[in-house]
């Protein structure tokens, strides 16, 4: 034993001689910011990403806030991020320009003893500098010369004796260079004008011709802000010419919208990642007034994500818009609509809010009453509101303010449901849009889809969900933020407002389900008909049997896609339903 001590200490002596430091000196110029309360710090791998570990500070008073500190030297780079604050959320967001590949932060070098740049808060480079990251495709040409790439431009003087050269660190044939472009350099001093040189001296110079380009050099106007030079979102311009080397794709989008109740004036869109989620810019058609629109869009091969849209704008938002679809998590990733494209025309259609090509019909519009219980939080002075993609407009336009009116922290609110049996909402602790602008902040938070009651949206957070029958429904009173009452047991919804007191209670278990799932039926003796449908209304099976209170009935669901099913119990006069999740 003694010896392993001290083998032991000798070990930890020799790991202790090993790990050393080095100081990394950080800048940040918050000038044209007004500083936090709590101070500006800096967060990175260096220091576990804690956002109130490392405050800088400003002792000349300059607007520049610095701090020192020791970093391991076993790293030969950092990524980090700057704060207006101690507490994530108020972070910078860096600039693609000069962000860690795939990221928002910021990245550098260590090597030994460092002093970093100062750097405007949220921006590449110092306040009043622009950053600009130049990308080139070189893969269509026969070869690239021995002493590599490079590129000139006015911001460069067009200096022949100093071309710039650019690089392919991870050899996918797309060279970039990253340059800090001061306005008091180019004439006139908003747009670059440049070339991509395919070598280091005139003559291997390229010559584009068409929108990007005027007499030879390409054009680029400054935005003010930092900036990629690129053909399209992620990807780069083709040597010598105005577009990628890829070649679009043609994929057509259809969208059956015979369930609505009205088309928008300002027609119906589709909006994704393929074309920076921009609404009001790629319109499908009718030609032959089917109600089925569509449009054939050239995308290049990759994975993306979209919606439809009634209208020019997103959620209702300005005259004569409806609403964009919140189709069920069936079909969707964290709420949008997904497709892939590898070269081969692809074509998307689905029915409008619905996970089916063609159109399962509606349920009738019917009044739900939401309710939630208030019981375990401090109730904002602006009340206790409902937001969701049931409303017109929808979400934070379209908020709903629920009452207690007996004082026993349930409030409630009863709205007419129309449109789509799946929606999406949430509850609010404030009003969601004070003043006409939405505050995000008030919105619950929890995580509705572990829970059984919601799915993820796309924003990093989760939206309750609910399937609609088309008959009067009464949601039970989750408890806010959760999936239980505030007692913790299950919650349920009642179908038919005029039965409240005479209805059949279910709990199913274990739910979610892989190989079976059991109901217990209670407050019911008699014939009972049980039915399982999917979130589009379809009917995967049904069972007629004599129960009684207390009945356990055992059905298979093994052979069900994974998803979320709604489970509908009904007898002569009562009737309920929950939902079940298969795995």
């Amino acid at each position: 034993m003694k010896k392993f001590y001290t083998l032991s200490m000798a070990a930890a002596w020799a790991l202790t001689l090993q790990a050393q430091t080095v100081p990394v000196t950080f800048h940040v110029d918050m000038n044209n910011e007004a500083v936090a309360a709590e101070g500006v710090h800096v967060a990175g791998n260096f220091q576990g990403w804690d956002p109130a570990g490392t405050m800088l500070s400003d002792d000349d008073m300059d607007g520049i806030y610095s701090a020192t500190v020791e970093v391991s030297d076993t790293l030969a780079a950092i990524q980090y991020k700057f704060l207006n604050g101690n507490a994530w959320g108020v972070d910078e967001a860096c600039p693609e320009a000069c962000a860690f590949p795939g990221s928002t932060d910021r990245f550098a070098a260590i090597d030994g003893a460092t002093e970093l740049p100062v750097v405007c808060f949220g921006a590449c480079a110092a306040c009043g500098v622009t950053t600009v990251l130049f990308k080139v495709d070189m893969s269509q040409e026969e070869a690239i010369n021995p002493v590599g790439v490079h590129m000139n431009g006015n911001f460069n003087g067009w200096d022949g004796s100093n071309f710039l050269m650019m690089e392919d660190a991870d050899g996918d044939m797309v060279y970039t260079y990253t340059a800090q472009v001061d306005g008091a350099m180019l004439d006139p001093v908003d747009t670059i004008l440049f070339k991509f040189v395919n070598g280091n001296a005139w003559g291997f110079d390229e010559n584009p011709e068409g929108e990007c380009a005027n007499q030879g050099n390409r054009v680029m106007v400054l935005s003010g802000g930092d900036m990629v030079y690129e053909a399209a979102a992620g990807q780069a311009y083709c040597y010598n010419t105005c577009g990628s080397c890829i070649a679009p794709t043609p994929v057509t989008f259809r969208v059956d919208m015979s369930t609505q109740a009205a088309i928008s004036a300002n027609g119906v869109c589709v909006a994704g990642s393929f074309q920076g989620w921009t609404p009001g810019v790629d319109f499908l058609t009718d030609d032959d007034g089917d109600l089925v629109f569509e449009a054939t869009i050239g995308i290049a091969p990759g994975d993306y994500e979209f919606k439809f849209i009634n209208g020019n704008n997103w959620g209702g938002d300005g005259d004569g818009n409806i609403d964009n679809e919140n189709p069920p998590g069936d079909c969707t990733s964290s709420g949008n609509r997904t497709f892939s494209v590898a070269g081969e025309p692809v074509t998307v259609q689905y029915c409008y809010n619905q996970c089916n090509e063609s159109c399962v019909a509606d349920p009738d519009p019917a009044p739900i009453t939401f309710r939630i219980d208030m019981s375990n939080e401090t109730v904002a002075e602006s009340g206790v509101w409902l937001i969701g993609g049931m409303t017109s407009p929808q979400w934070q336009a379209g908020a709903l303010q629920l009452s207690d009116g007996d004082s026993d922290n349930i409030y409630e609110v009863t709205y007419e449901v129309s449109g789509a049996a799946f929606f999406e909402y949430r509850y609010c602790n404030g009003d969601p849009y004070p003043g006409g602008a939405p505050d995000d902040g008030v919105a619950e938070v929890g995580d509705f889809e572990s829970g059984g009651c919601g799915q993820a949206n796309p924003f990093g957070q989760f939206n309750r969900t609910h399937v609609r029958s088309g008959l009067p429904e009464v949601l039970g009173a989750y408890c806010y933020s959760s999936c239980l009452d505030c007692n913790g047991d299950s919650v349920g919804t009642v179908i038919g407002i005029e039965e409240i007191e005479d209805f059949i209670g279910l709990v199913a278990f274990p739910n979610p389900a892989r190989d079976v799932v059991n109901l217990r039926v209670d407050g019911m003796d008699g014939l009972l008909q049980v039915r399982l449908y999917d979130l589009a209304g379809k009917q995967m099976w049904t069972d007629r049997v004599q129960v009684q209170t207390g009945t356990i009935l055992t059905y298979g669901v093994a052979e069900l896609a994974p998803g979320l099913y709604v489970l509908e119990a009904s007898g002569t006069t009562r009737r309920a339903t929950l939902r079940i999740t298969v795995q």
